[in-house]
């Protein structure tokens, strides 16, 4: 279930509307001539805009982990997929990289015969070697790891991935997320009972 967690157990569920964005900053000036100038940097961040299910009985954890945790620490998330990509998706498999990609690199090697099925475009996924915490969106489909099988994926690595790294992409895709300043760090009641602190603002830690 996409939601908050705390010690691997869901405390809040996310609810419509949810906005997943990428911020990835360009800077762009337009010459005399109207010709444009861009510049991109290489950092990239998801942010999250949801509501959260309204909470009575339980409460209380989500009041905890909001003032706990406030705008310093760290919190882990189910990362929303996609929902034409969940439902296009017909792999089960646990597909893995062969050989090392760099960082800075769009693309890694899928070892033959590791996946079976359709791994969609639009899919968020993460690798599994120690330390890369960062969450990628596939931008092509994956529909085997025929020999020379790719995945391509957005934004470009952080750091670098060995051979033999799983590729997690169900719904277990976990983000390590800041609550963004304007959160409350608090409880809200919206009628004594049920406990709605609005839309609130995740930032991927990165």
């Amino acid at each position: 279930m996409y939601g908050i967690y705390d010690g691997g157990v869901l405390i809040a569920k996310f609810v419509a509307p949810m906005a997943v964005r990428s911020n990835h900053p360009v800077f762009t000036t337009d010459t005399l001539s109207l010709s444009r100038l861009i510049s991109r940097r290489t950092a990239q961040r998801w942010e999250i805009e949801t509501r959260l299910e309204p909470l009575s009985n339980s409460a209380q954890d989500l009041f905890v982990h909001l003032v706990t945790k406030g705008y310093s620490s760290t919190f882990t998330i189910l990362t929303p997929q996609n929902y034409g990509a969940l439902q296009a998706r017909t792999s089960t498999s646990t597909p893995t990289t062969t050989g090392t990609a760099n960082a800075n690199a769009s693309i890694a090697v899928i070892a033959t015969g590791t996946n079976t099925g359709l791994i969609p475009k639009g899919t968020f996924f993460k690798f599994s070697n120690p330390g890369h915490s960062k969450v990628y969106m596939t931008t092509a489909n994956i529909t085997d790891s025929t020999p020379g099988q790719t995945i391509n994926f957005y934004p470009p690595l952080k750091t670098s991935v060995p051979t033999g790294t799983t590729i997690i992409f169900k719904d277990d895709v976990q983000m390590t997320c800041y609550y963004d300043t304007d959160v409350i760090s608090g409880m809200v009641y919206t009628d004594g009972i049920l406990m709605d602190i609005g839309q609130i603002r995740i930032v991927e830690a990165v």
